[in-house]
């Protein structure tokens, strides 16, 4: 299943990163994600794809909502599972795949509740610095949660991967973090259900 986690999260990084770019600053609107009622603020007009991929032993329909804007890359993944699939196992799984595909070195978890939905426990939370497949910086913001969606579930992935505007060897600039952490937090803290 870990080999799938992998395969998995380097498909959709990488289809994340090869969105078309969006104006560079950051004009934040409402967005839906497909074929569900969650909805969430992005800072440039997102693109949409929906891929299968295989998650905890199903073929899943994963659809990804994502854009770049402000040195940045903003996307949030979401699939339907069934309702007796090991959720919790899933979102630790899927967690270790997308902090090792950016070769995380600072990780920083945090716990988190999703203030505006009704989230099933195991929520997740981290902050990880890292690098790009090309060996640049790369700062990660993300959460993972599941809510109930009539009888299945519905696993949801939200994650702004950063420029840090630093090179990894020289002291990190804690205005500019400080900064990243907010704008990170608009979209994290946006999530909602009606």
């Amino acid at each position: 299943m870990r080999k799938n986690f992998l395969k998995y999260a380097a498909a959709v990084f990488f289809s994340v990163l090869g969105l078309s770019a969006c104006q560079p600053s950051l004009n934040w609107r409402n967005v839906q994600m497909p074929e569900t009622t969650l909805s969430f603020e992005l800072p440039c007009k997102p693109d949409k794809t929906t891929k299968p991929v295989t998650m905890a032993g199903q073929t899943l329909e994963l659809s990804v909502v994502g854009c770049e804007a402000g040195d940045a890359v903003w996307a949030v993944m979401s699939a339907k599972l069934s309702a007796n699939a090991d959720r919790t196992e899933l979102l630790k799984g899927w967690r270790q795949a997308t902090l090792q595909n950016m070769r995380a070195s600072q990780i920083e978890d945090a716990t988190w509740m999703p203030g505006r939905i009704k989230a099933l426990p195991g929520a997740l939370r981290s902050k990880a610095h890292g690098t790009t497949a090309k060996g640049e910086p790369v700062r990660a913001h993300a959460v993972w949660f599941a809510h109930l969606e009539g009888d299945s579930v519905r696993v949801v992935h939200a994650v702004v991967y950063q420029n840090p505007g630093h090179k990894k060897d020289l002291k990190q600039d804690p205005k500019q973090d400080a900064k990243q952490d907010q704008s990170a937090d608009l979209l994290i803290e946006s999530m909602k259900l009606p």
